[in-house]
């Protein structure tokens, strides 16, 4: 007999939560019944089970006490890092689970912490800045060079970035971008230096010992309208119809095989960097001069039919049923986290304080 497998996850919060991006919160349960199917392709029993808080996981496994858990939680109740606890609360119950470990998902989900450890193992990442709730407004001259972007600190799915996020100059408009994002997300700011350019979605996947970089996919920004700027925010992804699709992307994207070794390249630095294993996707970009800049690792990505990942595996000729039996096998295998064996080498220019991260190797 199969294992059973128990599809864990975030119910969607309550209407009105400080917060929360209802449709991006709702997106899980596209991710769900996605796996959910998957599994009973194959015939494996499975269930799934909603949970509100971090505490809620010992009551909703005990029933199950030999399931291997497939994490899709992507928020909670409480605390904002609360969710990044999952993996540690199931091997502590004993509970194989798929994913990302509880320290990846630390690292990662504070984008500040991630670009300071991506640049100390050589990542190139745009220059930035933290801005708090209630901290003075930084004062001239501007310590980074425009046109920036302004989002909050830890979040996903393009949640809080709006056409309005890229700002061209210092004034009244940065502070308001600002100001929103502490209002609505109840969290610091991050305001980058704007990499205008091609953007790419490199997913990494791992097949027991071995890992696996899927076809570049690039966001294809031919179907912009002129006036809109080359991002995309929370309305185009989420908002079916707003360009007629939603993420337009190009699988696998046309791009000469130095420009795609680079860009591989930083992505494996990266998923080495945050301590990744069984699946992420990273996300780049590509200034006019062909410099590659890691924007972030999304360690807990969309799984849903239309999100990126799935896009790229069926790129590789990867059925999603084989994806999940894949993650599920890596569970239950116990096997430790494995590493891309690339030599790192540190950025020249790489400085980090509590407000700044140099960015590499932008042109002034």
């Amino acid at each position: 007999m199969k294992t059973p497998v128990i599809i864990l996850y975030n119910l969607p919060a309550k209407a009105g939560t400080p917060g929360v991006c209802p449709e991006s919160d709702r997106g899980v349960l596209n991710a769900v019944k996605a796996v959910e199917q998957a599994l009973q392709s194959e015939s494996t029993p499975c269930r799934r089970v909603g949970i509100r808080i971090l505490a809620d996981i010992a009551l909703a496994l005990s029933p199950y006490p030999h399931a291997v858990v497939f994490n899709l939680v992507e928020r909670l109740d409480g605390d904002l890092a609360d969710y990044n606890l999952v993996p540690a609360v199931c091997r502590a119950l004993h509970h194989p689970v798929t994913g990302n470990d509880t320290a990846a998902l630390q690292v990662t989900h504070d984008k500040w912490v991630a670009k300071a450890r991506f640049q100390s193992a050589g990542v190139n990442t745009p220059a930035g800045m933290v801005i708090p709730p209630g901290a003075p407004p930084s004062r001239p001259p501007f310590p980074l060079r425009f046109p920036v972007l302004v989002k909050p600190v830890s979040a996903d799915g393009s949640e809080g970035i709006a056409i309005t996020s890229i700002i061209h100059r210092q004034g009244p408009a940065l502070q308001a971008a600002i100001r929103r994002i502490h209002r609505q997300f109840h969290q610091p700011a991050l305001i980058e230096e704007f990499i205008a350019g091609r953007e790419f979605n490199i997913s990494i996947i791992q097949d027991g010992p071995r890992v696996r970089i899927l076809p570049l996919a690039e966001i294809d920004f031919s179907l912009f309208p002129p006036d809109r700027p080359h991002v995309v925010d929370y309305q185009l992804k989420w908002h079916p119809g707003t360009l007629g699709v939603v993420s337009p992307r190009k699988v696998p994207a046309n791009v000469d095989s130095a420009l795609a070794h680079t860009i591989r390249h930083q992505a494996r630095l990266a998923w080495q960097a945050a301590g990744c294993r069984d699946y992420v996707r990273v996300d780049s970009r590509v200034d006019t001069a062909g410099i590659v800049f890691v924007l972030e690792v999304n360690a807990n990505p969309d799984l849903a039919p239309l999100a990126g990942l799935p896009a790229t595996l069926h790129a590789a000729g990867i059925p999603f049923a084989t994806f999940v039996r894949m993650m599920i096998h890596n569970a239950m295998t116990n096997r430790t986290r494995p590493l891309l064996h690339a030599r790192p080498s540190i950025s020249k220019r790489a400085t980090a304080s509590h407000q700044m991260v140099s960015g590499g190797s932008r042109p002034r």
